[in-house]
Protein backbone atom coordinates (compact mmCIF):
# COMPACT_ATOMS: atom_id res chain seq x y z
CA UNK A 1 0.00 0.00 0.00
CA UNK A 2 1.56 3.25 -1.14
CA UNK A 3 0.60 6.70 -2.34
CA UNK A 4 -0.19 7.14 -6.02
CA UNK A 5 0.17 10.54 -7.70
CA UNK A 6 -2.87 11.04 -9.92
CA UNK A 7 -4.24 13.99 -11.91
CA UNK A 8 -7.54 15.70 -11.32
CA UNK A 9 -10.49 13.81 -12.84
CA UNK A 10 -11.29 14.53 -16.46
CA UNK A 11 -14.68 15.84 -17.55
CA UNK A 12 -15.67 12.29 -18.52
CA UNK A 13 -14.52 10.85 -15.18
CA UNK A 14 -16.32 13.63 -13.33
CA UNK A 15 -19.57 12.89 -15.11
CA UNK A 16 -19.31 9.21 -14.12
CA UNK A 17 -19.25 10.32 -10.49
CA UNK A 18 -17.01 10.29 -7.45
CA UNK A 19 -17.57 6.64 -6.54
CA UNK A 20 -16.58 5.53 -10.03
CA UNK A 21 -13.42 7.64 -9.82
CA UNK A 22 -12.52 6.21 -6.40
CA UNK A 23 -13.10 2.67 -7.63
CA UNK A 24 -10.64 3.28 -10.47
CA UNK A 25 -7.81 4.19 -8.08
CA UNK A 26 -5.14 1.63 -7.15
CA UNK A 27 -4.99 2.77 -3.53
CA UNK A 28 -4.37 6.00 -1.58
CA UNK A 29 -3.91 8.98 -3.90
CA UNK A 30 -2.13 12.33 -3.92
CA UNK A 31 -3.64 15.04 -6.14
CA UNK A 32 -2.01 18.44 -6.64
CA UNK A 33 -3.83 21.61 -7.67
CA UNK A 34 -1.29 24.15 -8.95
CA UNK A 35 -1.31 27.56 -7.32
CA UNK A 36 -0.40 31.07 -8.38
CA UNK A 37 2.75 30.79 -6.29
CA UNK A 38 4.26 27.41 -7.21
CA UNK A 39 6.93 27.65 -4.50
CA UNK A 40 4.45 27.46 -1.62
CA UNK A 41 2.33 24.54 -0.47
CA UNK A 42 -0.63 23.60 1.71
CA UNK A 43 -1.87 20.06 2.32
CA UNK A 44 -5.35 18.62 2.83
CA UNK A 45 -5.59 15.05 4.14
CA UNK A 46 -8.95 13.30 4.12
CA UNK A 47 -10.64 9.90 4.24
CA UNK A 48 -8.25 8.54 6.87
CA UNK A 49 -11.49 6.98 8.09
CA UNK A 50 -13.51 5.37 5.32
CA UNK A 51 -16.85 6.32 6.87
CA UNK A 52 -16.11 10.06 7.00
CA UNK A 53 -16.69 11.42 3.48
CA UNK A 54 -17.18 15.19 3.91
CA UNK A 55 -13.56 15.92 2.98
CA UNK A 56 -13.57 13.84 -0.19
CA UNK A 57 -16.99 15.25 -1.11
CA UNK A 58 -15.51 18.75 -0.79
CA UNK A 59 -12.55 17.70 -2.95
CA UNK A 60 -14.96 16.42 -5.58
CA UNK A 61 -16.82 19.74 -5.48
CA UNK A 62 -13.61 21.55 -6.43
CA UNK A 63 -12.18 18.87 -8.72
CA UNK A 64 -13.67 19.87 -12.07
CA UNK A 65 -13.40 23.61 -11.65
CA UNK A 66 -10.95 24.49 -8.87
CA UNK A 67 -10.84 28.02 -7.47
CA UNK A 68 -7.78 30.18 -8.08
CA UNK A 69 -5.45 28.60 -5.55
CA UNK A 70 -2.99 31.02 -3.97
CA UNK A 71 -0.40 28.24 -3.53
CA UNK A 72 -0.09 24.60 -4.54
CA UNK A 73 -2.83 22.63 -2.79
CA UNK A 74 -2.16 18.94 -2.25
CA UNK A 75 -5.04 16.56 -1.48
CA UNK A 76 -4.14 13.22 0.10
CA UNK A 77 -7.13 10.84 -0.07
CA UNK A 78 -6.17 7.89 2.05
CA UNK A 79 -8.44 5.01 3.03
CA UNK A 80 -10.22 4.37 -0.25
CA UNK A 81 -10.37 0.60 0.35
CA UNK A 82 -12.35 1.08 3.56
CA UNK A 83 -14.55 3.75 1.97
CA UNK A 84 -15.60 1.35 -0.81
CA UNK A 85 -16.07 -1.67 1.45
CA UNK A 86 -19.64 -3.00 1.68
CA UNK A 87 -21.95 0.03 1.46
CA UNK A 88 -19.84 3.05 0.46
CA UNK A 89 -18.64 5.24 3.32
CA UNK A 90 -19.83 2.96 6.12
CA UNK A 91 -16.55 1.27 7.13
CA UNK A 92 -14.12 3.16 9.37
CA UNK A 93 -11.27 0.75 8.62
CA UNK A 94 -11.10 -2.81 7.35
CA UNK A 95 -11.35 -5.47 10.06
CA UNK A 96 -7.82 -6.74 9.47
CA UNK A 97 -6.34 -3.25 9.40
CA UNK A 98 -5.54 -0.73 12.15
CA UNK A 99 -7.24 2.63 12.40
CA UNK A 100 -5.19 4.79 9.99
CA UNK A 101 -5.42 7.79 12.31
CA UNK A 102 -3.60 5.81 14.99
CA UNK A 103 -0.57 5.05 12.80
CA UNK A 104 1.31 8.38 12.69
CA UNK A 105 4.56 8.72 14.58
CA UNK A 106 4.32 5.12 15.81
CA UNK A 107 5.48 1.83 14.35
CA UNK A 108 3.76 -1.45 13.63
CA UNK A 109 3.87 -4.49 11.39
CA UNK A 110 0.94 -3.56 9.16
CA UNK A 111 1.46 -1.68 5.88
CA UNK A 112 -0.75 1.09 7.27
CA UNK A 113 2.16 2.29 9.41
CA UNK A 114 4.41 2.40 6.36
CA UNK A 115 1.79 4.41 4.50
CA UNK A 116 1.46 6.84 7.43
CA UNK A 117 5.24 7.31 7.39
CA UNK A 118 5.16 7.94 3.63
CA UNK A 119 2.44 10.56 4.02
CA UNK A 120 4.43 12.31 6.74
CA UNK A 121 7.62 12.15 4.67
CA UNK A 122 5.82 13.67 1.67
CA UNK A 123 4.44 16.48 3.86
CA UNK A 124 7.78 17.20 5.52
CA UNK A 125 9.53 17.41 2.14
CA UNK A 126 7.08 20.08 0.98
CA UNK A 127 7.38 22.17 4.17
CA UNK A 128 3.77 23.32 3.75
CA UNK A 129 2.38 26.46 5.32
CA UNK A 130 -0.41 24.44 6.91
CA UNK A 131 -1.98 20.97 6.97
CA UNK A 132 -5.65 20.24 7.63
CA UNK A 133 -7.02 16.76 8.22
CA UNK A 134 -10.75 16.60 7.42
CA UNK A 135 -13.00 14.25 9.41
CA UNK A 136 -16.60 13.63 10.44
CA UNK A 137 -17.74 12.78 13.94
CA UNK A 138 -19.41 9.44 14.62
CA UNK A 139 -22.59 11.10 15.90
CA UNK A 140 -24.54 14.28 15.30
CA UNK A 141 -22.35 17.22 16.28
CA UNK A 142 -21.46 20.79 15.44
CA UNK A 143 -18.12 21.31 13.73
CA UNK A 144 -14.93 21.74 15.75
CA UNK A 145 -11.16 21.66 15.39
CA UNK A 146 -8.63 19.61 17.37
CA UNK A 147 -4.99 20.51 17.96
CA UNK A 148 -2.19 19.78 20.39
CA UNK A 149 -0.95 23.37 20.15
CA UNK A 150 -2.81 26.51 21.21
CA UNK A 151 -0.76 29.10 19.35
CA UNK A 152 -2.16 31.75 17.03
CA UNK A 153 -1.43 29.86 13.81
CA UNK A 154 -3.45 26.83 14.89
CA UNK A 155 -6.29 29.08 16.01
CA UNK A 156 -6.31 30.93 12.69
CA UNK A 157 -6.49 27.72 10.67
CA UNK A 158 -9.31 26.46 12.88
CA UNK A 159 -11.19 29.73 12.46
CA UNK A 160 -11.50 29.15 8.70
CA UNK A 161 -13.79 26.21 9.44
CA UNK A 162 -15.35 26.53 12.88
CA UNK A 163 -15.78 28.49 16.08
CA UNK A 164 -14.60 25.71 18.43
CA UNK A 165 -11.10 24.37 19.04
CA UNK A 166 -10.06 21.59 21.41
CA UNK A 167 -6.51 21.58 22.73
CA UNK A 168 -5.67 18.03 23.78
CA UNK A 169 -2.84 16.30 25.62
CA UNK A 170 -4.07 12.83 24.60
CA UNK A 171 -1.70 11.04 22.21
CA UNK A 172 -3.14 8.28 20.03
CA UNK A 173 -1.03 8.30 16.86
CA UNK A 174 -3.24 10.84 15.07
CA UNK A 175 -1.92 12.91 12.18
CA UNK A 176 -2.43 16.25 13.93
CA UNK A 177 -0.02 15.16 16.69
CA UNK A 178 2.80 15.57 14.12
CA UNK A 179 2.33 19.35 13.97
CA UNK A 180 5.47 21.42 13.40
CA UNK A 181 6.34 25.05 14.08
CA UNK A 182 6.71 25.80 10.36
CA UNK A 183 3.79 23.55 9.35
CA UNK A 184 0.86 23.62 11.79
CA UNK A 185 -1.43 20.57 11.59
CA UNK A 186 -5.11 20.93 12.55
CA UNK A 187 -7.85 18.31 12.54
CA UNK A 188 -11.25 19.56 11.39
CA UNK A 189 -14.30 17.59 12.52
CA UNK A 190 -17.01 18.82 10.15
CA UNK A 191 -19.91 17.32 12.13
CA UNK A 192 -21.70 14.02 11.73
CA UNK A 193 -21.99 12.30 8.36
CA UNK A 194 -25.76 12.72 8.49
CA UNK A 195 -25.59 16.40 9.48
CA UNK A 196 -26.84 18.37 6.50
CA UNK A 197 -24.22 21.12 6.83
CA UNK A 198 -21.12 18.94 7.34
CA UNK A 199 -20.08 19.01 3.67
CA UNK A 200 -20.71 22.76 3.57
CA UNK A 201 -18.33 23.22 6.52
CA UNK A 202 -15.65 21.35 4.57
CA UNK A 203 -16.33 23.18 1.29
CA UNK A 204 -16.45 26.67 2.77
CA UNK A 205 -13.42 26.19 4.98
CA UNK A 206 -11.35 24.62 2.22
CA UNK A 207 -12.24 27.41 -0.21
CA UNK A 208 -10.70 29.93 2.20
CA UNK A 209 -7.77 27.59 2.91
CA UNK A 210 -7.05 27.19 -0.81
CA UNK A 211 -7.49 30.78 -1.95
CA UNK A 212 -6.17 32.99 0.90
CA UNK A 213 -2.95 34.68 -0.12
CA UNK A 214 -1.73 34.59 3.48
CA UNK A 215 -3.39 32.38 6.08
CA UNK A 216 -1.86 34.25 9.01
CA UNK A 217 -0.79 37.83 8.27
CA UNK A 218 -3.45 40.30 9.44
CA UNK A 219 -5.87 37.40 9.55
CA UNK A 220 -8.38 37.58 12.41
CA UNK A 221 -10.39 34.59 11.31
CA UNK A 222 -13.98 34.18 10.25
CA UNK A 223 -15.11 32.91 13.64
CA UNK A 224 -14.17 33.97 17.17
CA UNK A 225 -12.70 30.66 18.35
CA UNK A 226 -13.86 29.17 21.64
CA UNK A 227 -10.99 27.12 23.04
CA UNK A 228 -11.51 24.10 25.27
CA UNK A 229 -8.58 22.58 27.12
CA UNK A 230 -7.56 19.11 28.34
CA UNK A 231 -10.43 17.01 27.02
CA UNK A 232 -10.80 13.68 28.79
CA UNK A 233 -11.30 10.53 26.72
CA UNK A 234 -13.91 8.25 28.34
CA UNK A 235 -13.91 4.56 27.45
CA UNK A 236 -15.51 1.30 28.47
CA UNK A 237 -12.93 -1.22 29.63
CA UNK A 238 -12.10 -4.05 27.19
CA UNK A 239 -14.43 -7.02 26.82
CA UNK A 240 -17.31 -5.34 28.65
CA UNK A 241 -20.81 -4.89 27.27
CA UNK A 242 -22.50 -1.69 26.09
CA UNK A 243 -26.14 -1.12 25.15
CA UNK A 244 -28.10 1.89 23.91
CA UNK A 245 -31.59 2.04 25.44
CA UNK A 246 -33.86 4.45 27.29
CA UNK A 247 -33.60 2.36 30.48
CA UNK A 248 -31.09 -0.01 32.06
CA UNK A 249 -30.52 -3.23 30.14
CA UNK A 250 -29.90 -6.28 32.33
CA UNK A 251 -26.45 -7.90 32.05
CA UNK A 252 -25.05 -4.77 30.40
CA UNK A 253 -22.02 -3.12 32.00
CA UNK A 254 -23.13 0.26 30.67
CA UNK A 255 -26.37 1.44 29.09
CA UNK A 256 -26.51 4.83 27.37
CA UNK A 257 -29.59 6.62 26.01
CA UNK A 258 -30.05 6.08 22.25
CA UNK A 259 -30.12 9.85 21.71
CA UNK A 260 -27.14 10.69 23.93
CA UNK A 261 -25.40 12.39 20.99
CA UNK A 262 -27.91 15.26 21.28
CA UNK A 263 -25.69 16.49 24.12
CA UNK A 264 -22.68 17.04 21.81
CA UNK A 265 -21.09 20.37 22.81
CA UNK A 266 -23.92 21.33 25.15
CA UNK A 267 -23.06 22.18 28.76
CA UNK A 268 -24.54 19.62 31.13
CA UNK A 269 -25.22 20.46 34.78
CA UNK A 270 -23.75 18.58 37.72
CA UNK A 271 -25.87 15.53 38.63
CA UNK A 272 -27.06 15.12 35.01
CA UNK A 273 -27.98 11.54 34.13
CA UNK A 274 -25.56 10.01 31.61
CA UNK A 275 -26.73 6.38 31.65
CA UNK A 276 -26.97 3.26 33.79
CA UNK A 277 -24.25 1.02 35.24
CA UNK A 278 -24.20 -2.74 35.71
CA UNK A 279 -22.73 -4.76 38.56
CA UNK A 280 -19.20 -3.46 37.99
CA UNK A 281 -20.34 0.10 38.63
CA UNK A 282 -17.86 2.86 37.84
CA UNK A 283 -15.09 0.27 37.55
CA UNK A 284 -16.45 -0.59 34.09
CA UNK A 285 -15.12 2.72 32.74
CA UNK A 286 -11.72 4.35 32.35
CA UNK A 287 -10.33 7.72 31.27
CA UNK A 288 -7.33 9.18 29.45
CA UNK A 289 -6.48 12.87 29.43
CA UNK A 290 -2.83 12.40 28.41
CA UNK A 291 -1.63 13.62 31.80
CA UNK A 292 -2.78 10.92 34.21
CA UNK A 293 -5.40 13.11 35.83
CA UNK A 294 -9.20 12.92 35.99
CA UNK A 295 -9.94 9.34 37.08
CA UNK A 296 -13.51 8.15 36.58
CA UNK A 297 -14.37 8.71 40.23
CA UNK A 298 -13.47 12.42 39.88
CA UNK A 299 -15.88 12.90 36.99
CA UNK A 300 -18.88 10.64 37.69
CA UNK A 301 -20.75 9.05 40.56
CA UNK A 302 -23.23 6.19 40.82
CA UNK A 303 -26.63 6.63 42.43
CA UNK A 304 -28.91 3.56 42.52
CA UNK A 305 -27.28 2.26 39.34
CA UNK A 306 -27.49 5.61 37.56
CA UNK A 307 -24.33 7.15 36.06
CA UNK A 308 -24.32 10.88 36.85
CA UNK A 309 -21.96 13.81 36.40
CA UNK A 310 -20.09 15.10 39.44
CA UNK A 311 -19.46 18.53 37.92
CA UNK A 312 -20.81 20.70 35.11
CA UNK A 313 -19.23 19.44 31.88
CA UNK A 314 -19.31 19.69 28.12
CA UNK A 315 -19.41 16.35 26.27
CA UNK A 316 -18.44 15.91 22.63
CA UNK A 317 -17.57 13.26 20.05
CA UNK A 318 -20.40 11.25 21.55
CA UNK A 319 -21.27 8.32 19.33
CA UNK A 320 -24.27 6.02 19.20
CA UNK A 321 -22.44 3.62 16.88
CA UNK A 322 -21.86 0.57 19.06
CA UNK A 323 -18.69 -0.71 17.36
CA UNK A 324 -17.01 2.70 17.36
CA UNK A 325 -17.91 3.33 21.01
CA UNK A 326 -16.23 0.04 21.94
CA UNK A 327 -13.21 0.20 19.61
CA UNK A 328 -12.50 3.93 20.01
CA UNK A 329 -14.24 5.73 22.86
CA UNK A 330 -17.67 6.56 24.31
CA UNK A 331 -17.08 10.31 24.24
CA UNK A 332 -14.75 13.10 25.31
CA UNK A 333 -15.54 15.65 27.99
CA UNK A 334 -14.28 18.92 29.39
CA UNK A 335 -15.10 19.70 33.02
CA UNK A 336 -16.05 23.20 34.09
Amino acid sequence: MKLHDVPLPTQEEYERGMLSWLEAQRGPVWVTLPGTNADRHRVVVTLLHGNEPSGVNAFWHFALSPPACAVNIHFCIVNIDAALNDQPFTTRHLENKPDMNRCFGVSGDDASYTLAAEILSRIEALEPEAVVDIHNTSGTSPAFAVTINDDEKHQQIASLFTERMLCTSVRLGALMEQTMAQSPFVTIECGGVQDHNAVEVAKNGLHHFMTAENLFLNHTGFWPVERLYHPVRVQLKPDLTLCYHDRFVEESDLTLPPDIDRHNFGWMAADSLIGWLGERGLDAMTTNDGEGKHPISDLFYENDGELRLKHPAKLFMITTKHHIALSDCLFYMVVD
